[in-house]
């Protein structure tokens, strides 16, 4: 009957946003759905508070963007409306990387800088996704998540510092209530003992049928019960519980970093751990390299050991992945409110930042040293005349239908390199070359607000993976308190948790994308973000 149904079948998040949406308006009035434009349709619910019209990338961003791509933008550069504004640093792109710069610019030059963005709220990938449930405010992650407790007087700490980030971990919920404690992570990459692995039904069905397998504690037991054949589980074992050594790169560039960056992932995960392509196809991928949105069997082999190799110092067994609430979206919050104080109110905490309120006012307001503006999608950066002589760089950005021009003698690309080698004109060929050999590759997340996770306590499950279909995994996770680690306090910063689920969209390209052309933001895992 399912199959009949096409229950089975995959649906688009377009398809099954208008169907929702339809469905829901087909309860109000009999016969008649309303008009649903192609932003709604597309944008689905945002949530409250100040990410709500910024969740991941709406319509209007997208379109923007695809206008750019299409060079929609060519022919009316020239009749930009000039602000008559001359800065001293633009930073193309609000997200960390793009407000890093002019935390540094600030620093160690001074003088006035801007910061675009394309998006209604800075952060990039850092941002957050708030709920209303109950009348309890809910606070989960966009994107970026996590963050290494770093080396006392690191570059990383140092960085830390000059953002008002006043502790290097965070103390966590702990349990309360009459009933047995059950173990749960404090960020959404850990598997601990009571971790499931889910088989579906295309893996053979259950004694009794009715769907697919469940596995609790699949390494510790073994991957008893799992609907797979022995050559499977053997080397599903292999790769989860029998850490094979291996002698990593130390150093970025070294031979071993050059050599893993010369074969794909796929390929190194088969030799590593004598396991099959159909193995690593099947179970390990998106895991594998995921956060970068494209499968392991096009990703270089690097990517595994990147963020060790980048940030040696940073980590700590003990303390584990750190997380804000919200994700690093608390970073991109303290970088703004350094840049611009009045940002939000209160002093440069961890505390005030994290829980109040954006003040979109002061964000773009004249006379201050540095000035952040949104929902304005940069269309081109050209110097002005010959690069080698230019006095400045003019900055055409579009807002609404209008487009406008700054004037800057430096300037930061801080976007991705999909959009960067559309937007400099003047780009050397042999930059424009490289960039041809990035692969642009979507991601979408999705945090689901459980009113009642007692179903998971009584499975004993706090996380599980699944293989096939949309998404891989899910987590329920403990919220970091309002104190860093060792300090007195108990408040949590966020009362409820939003148990996570993140939908990862791989799209495998033709090709082999290098790490060397694959970089991630001080502090984030590359493959966590």
């Amino acid at each position: 009957m399912h199959a009949r149904l096409g229950m089975d079948e995959p649906i688009s998040r377009r398809d099954f946003l208008n169907g929702a949406l339809l469905a829901g308006a087909g309860l109000l009035l009999y016969r008649q759905a309303p008009t649903i434009s192609p932003a709604d349709a597309f944008n689905g619910y945002g949530g409250i508070g100040d990410y709500s019209r910024s969740n991941g990338n709406t319509w209007d961003v997208l379109s923007a963007g695809h206008a750019l791509r299409d060079g929609a933008f060519e022919q009316r550069v020239a009749d930009a409306a000039d602000t008559g504004e001359m800065y001293d640093l633009v930073a193309v792109g609000g997200g960390i990387s793009g407000l890093a710069a002019a935390i540094f610019f600030q620093k160690y030059k001074g003088g006035r800088a801007l910061v675009i963005d394309n998006h209604p709220i800075f952060g990039g990938e850092a941002k957050r996704n708030e709920f209303l449930v109950d009348g309890q405010r809910l606070t989960a992650h966009q994107a970026s998540a996590i963050f290494l407790v770093p080396q006392k007087r690191g570059y990383t700490d140092r960085f830390y510092e000059m953002i008002g980030m006043d502790r290097s971990a965070f103390n966590y919920q702990t349990w309360r209530g009459p009933s047995p404690e059950m173990p749960l992570a404090h960020s959404p990459y850990e598997t601990p003992r009571n971790y499931g692995f889910y088989f579906g039904p295309q893996f053979g069905q259950r004694p009794g049928g009715g769907g697919g397998v469940w596995v609790m504690d699949p390494w510790g037991r073994k991957l008893e019960g799992a609907p797979i054949s022995d050559v499977a589980r053997a080397e599903l074992l292999r790769w989860g519980t029998d850490r094979v050594a291996f002698p990593g790169p130390q150093t970025e560039g070294d031979a071993i970093s050059r050599q893993l960056d010369s074969i794909t992932l796929e390929d190194h995960l088969m030799a590593r751990y004598n396991i099959s392509r159909e193995t690593v196809r099947t179970f390990l991928s998106p895991v594998e390299g995921g956060g970068y949105g494209l499968g392991p069997d096009v990703l270089s082999a690097y990517c595994n050991y990147a963020i060790e190799t980048q940030f040696p110092e940073d980590g700590d067994a003990e303390l584990g992945d750190q997380m804000f609430p919200d994700g690093n979206g608390g970073f991109a919050r303290l970088m703004v409110k350094t840049l611009i104080p009045d940002a939000f109110a209160g002093p440069r905490t961890v505390n005030a930042v994290w829980q109040n309120r954006v003040n979109f006012r002061a964000l773009d307001r004249a006379g201050q040293s540095t000035r952040l503006r949104l929902n304005a999608t940069v269309v081109r950066v050209a110097h002005a005349g010959d690069p080698a002589s230019a006095s400045h760089v003019v900055v055409t950005y579009a807002k609404g239908n209008r487009l406008y021009r700054v004037k800057a003698r430096s300037v930061v690309v801080a976007g991705g390199s999909w959009t960067a080698k559309h937007i400099v004109h003047d780009l050397p060929a042999s930059h424009r070359a490289a960039y041809a050999q990035f692969y642009r590759s979507p991601c979408l997340m999705a945090n689901i607000a459980v009113r009642n996770w007692r179903f998971l306590y009584k499975m004993g499950l706090s996380g599980c993976r699944w293989f096939g279909g949309l998404g891989d995994y899910l987590s329920v996770r403990k919220m970091a308190l309002d104190r860093g680690a060792g300090e007195p306090g108990t408040r949590a910063a966020a009362r409820h948790v939003v148990r996570a689920v993140r939908a990862r969209v791989s799209r495998a390209a033709g090709g082999h994308v290098r790490a060397g052309r694959v970089r991630s933001a001080p502090g984030h895992r590359g493959n966590h973000s």
